[in-house]
Formats: C-alpha cells, structure tokens, sequence
C-alpha cells in the first residue's frame, strides 16, 4: 500500500463519526469474543480496532490486550470509552494492520471485527497475522459478505465512487473459501460461523443520511462528488434500503450479513 494510498485510507475512517455508526454493531463484537473463547489472562490482539468495540469485550473477560489502529483519531475515541468504562490496562497502539509492531508469536489470539477486512494488501495481513500468533494459538475475524446487506451497499457505492484499481474486494474475508486460501498455510481447523447485525430505522432516509453523515466510506464518496451526482447516489441509497422495508409497520430492518472465522495457528 503506498504512503498516499495509506493517507487517504486513514482520513477516510477519521471523516464521519465513525463510532455513532459503531455503537450499531457492538452486538457483533460480543458475538466475536464469545465464538474466539477468550479467557481470563490470555494475550489478545485487536487488530484494526476502530473504537474500541472488541476490544473493550475482551478486556471485561479478564484479558491481557493490546489494541492496534491506523486512525489515530478512532484510538482516542476507543480511549475514551475504555475510560468510562473503567476498563483500564488496554494498550492502545497506532499501527498497521500489513506491518504489525509486535514481535513473533507475541499473542495467544489474534482478533479483527470490520477492520482488517478492509487493509489493501490481503497476503500482508494473513502473513502477519501468522507471525505474530503463537503456535497453537487462533486467530478469530469477522468481516461483512459480499451478498449481504452492506456487500451489496458497497456495489452500490462503487457505481458511484469507483474504487483504487487493482485492489482487491475487502468481502474477501467474508468468503470461505477465500479466507482458506488467504490463511491456509499458516493456520488449520478452520472454523465459521454466519450471523446478521441489522440496521434498524424508522424511515430509509435516516439511515441514508447516517451513514452519508458519519460512517467514513460513505461520507467521503458522497462528498467527492458533484452536487448532481451526490444527490443521485443518496437518491440510490434510499431506493436501495427500500427494499428492507418491513411491510408489518413500514420501518427498515437493513440486513448486514458476516462471516466469523476461527483458525488455529499450525
């Protein structure tokens, strides 16, 4: 990932306000810490943590965590959290998820919820994750599909906001087969589990304009472009979520699709 590319990867997540969206999804990070079997004591690596959702999960499970992100905005955020919380001891820690500043076999388990799915460079990631997980012990990543609820937002985006050629698509790990071949050589008893965090609103418009106002993505595609042009993408997005519509009482229950991956380090 070049130094520009990485730039503007970095100040697209610090735009918006990432954690009114990430308070939507801190059920997927309980789920995560629960399939994972997190302990008491064990080292824990979040990677790509945003604002701290698992993170702080596992660290009420009485373990030893370290908690890694390129947006030094989202660790200050994540922080704070841990502060109210009185969930002392986390080590915060800038950092990237294609170089990790750990030494080999360093953590006893390796996490990532809607972060590292969507770092560039997918073989960097998988071979770091080996490095610095201990023999025997797992990594635990969850990631969106490709045919889910937010796979499909992101076509939709790309339509209008075509994304840096050659880049491979983040739903990646949220695919099977893919992540076996990302993760394969380095890490065996693979294990899945699939589940859905829905978006719920009272009206598509809201959720659009949420999510044009504060989730990093959305807001930056919608504001690289014209003002014609941003209309029809929000114009497309509530179209979209109109097809989550409940017909019972008219309001929206967008399904977001993910895929949990367990692995044992080899």
């Amino acid at each position: 990932m070049t130094s520009d590319l990485k730039q503007k990867h970095r100040a697209m997540w610090a735009s918006g306000e990432y954690d009114a969206i990430a308070r939507g999804i801190r059920s997927v990070a309980d789920h995560l810490v629960r399939v994972a079997r997190i302990r008491a004591g064990e080292r824990v690596l979040d990677v790509a943590c945003g604002t701290g959702n698992t993170a702080l999960v596992a660290r009420a499970r009485g373990a030893d965590v370290t908690a890694l992100d390129l947006t030094p905005e989202l660790l200050a955020v994540a922080e704070q959290r841990a502060a109210r919380e009185q969930l002392g001891g986390i080590a915060w820690t800038p950092g990237d998820a294609e170089a990790l500043p750990f030494p080999d076999a360093s953590f006893d388990v390796v996490t990532s919820s809607c972060g590292l799915m969507f770092a560039p460079d997918q073989r960097k990631v998988a071979s770091e994750l080996a490095r610095v997980t201990k023999r025997g012990g797992r990594v635990a990543i969850q990631a969106w599909t490709r045919e889910g609820g937010l796979g499909k937002f992101f076509a939709l985006t790309a339509r209008h906001v075509p994304p840096p050629p050659g880049l491979a698509s983040p739903f990646e790990w949220g695919d099977e087969a893919a992540v076996r071949r990302l993760l394969g050589g380095a890490f065996g008893a693979f294990e899945f589990e699939r589940y859905d965090c829905p978006e719920f609103g009272e009206a598509p418009e809201q959720i659009a304009d949420l999510f044009i106002g504060r989730y990093g993505p959305t807001h930056r595609a919608h504001a690289s472009l014209a003002p014609d042009k941003a209309a029809a993408y929000r114009a497309d997005f509530i179209e979209f979520l109109r097809g989550y519509v409940c017909a019972a009482d008219g309001k929206v229950r967008w399904g977001r699709e993910y895929l949990i991956t367990v692995a044992t380090r080899s």
